[in-house]
């Protein structure tokens, strides 16, 4: 069986594979007539990664059946740290050779870089995404989160989230003190808030910073949903498909 699948835009699809990257330095890309799709957790097993493109973000696109293609997303990226504004992407993978090609092509139509890219053995029982309910979302400006996370970061290697009713809030206490950023629901940043009651959990920073950073590359909106004390689930709005991710809490007192 084989694949094959052209993007208008190399730079978006770099920028796609980034975001998983944020978790996982390998994972298993499952392809079928509708999409791909990708689940990875990192290995410590603290965040995963949800990912899907609809074949319809794609120009072309020819899927022969289900395929597994595992790839390292570290080293694929290296292929693509180049890539320009305007230039298309084409994707094609042949089950018998288990090596995914890249063509690359500038926007005048001119300049060809041709790639071919080994392949991994894929590997059964890789990670799935768990099914959670939780008592609170917020919908939010991501580049707000990703400038709260940072202002934390100065103080301490965790920061505790909170949604209430009325607002979210990420805080931070370390040795040389503390700090609080507060979004009120009637402010800019925030464009929804949806919960009866106030939850909150502790996540590290380092691993909240690399995931905003990624996913607000992608998407100017981030949705986070939330019980206390437990994994929060971030998602980032993509046209033609699915960008979530899961954190594991740090459980600790108030």
């Amino acid at each position: 069986m084989s694949f094959r699948m052209k993007l208008p835009s190399a730079d978006y699809f770099s920028d796609l594979l980034k975001a998983i990257n944020a978790v996982a330095d390998e994972g298993t890309f499952k392809v079928t007539v509708d999409g791909m799709r990708l689940v990875a957790m990192d290995p410590a097993h603290i965040s995963l990664v949800d990912f899907e493109l609809s074949s319809s973000a794609a120009e072309e696109y020819e899927c022969g059946g289900e395929l597994q293609i595992t790839v390292n997303i570290s080293e694929l990226l290296k292929l693509l740290k180049h890539v320009k504004s305007g230039e298309s992407l084409t994707l094609s993978y042949s089950e018998g050779e288990r090596k995914l090609e890249l063509i690359i092509i500038d926007a005048t139509g001119s300049k060809q870089r041709i790639f071919t890219f080994n392949t991994l053995e894929t590997v059964e029982a890789r990670s799935v995404t768990p099914k959670l309910t939780f008592d609170a979302k917020a919908r939010i400006s991501s580049a707000a989160v990703k400038d709260a996370i940072r202002d934390c970061k100065a103080l301490s290697d965790y920061v505790k989230i909170t949604i209430s009713p009325d607002e979210v809030v990420l805080s931070a206490k370390g040795e040389l003190g503390g700090a609080q950023i507060r979004f009120s629901r009637h402010g800019a940043a925030i464009y929804e808030i949806v919960t009866d009651k106030e939850v909150w959990a502790h996540f590290s920073i380092n691993y909240l910073e690399k995931i905003v950073k990624a996913g607000s590359a992608l998407s100017d909106e981030m949705v986070m949903e939330l019980t206390t004390n437990k994994p929060i689930k971030l998602g980032f709005p993509i046209p033609s498909g699915k960008l979530e991710y899961l954190i594991a809490p740090r459980i600790e007192g108030t």
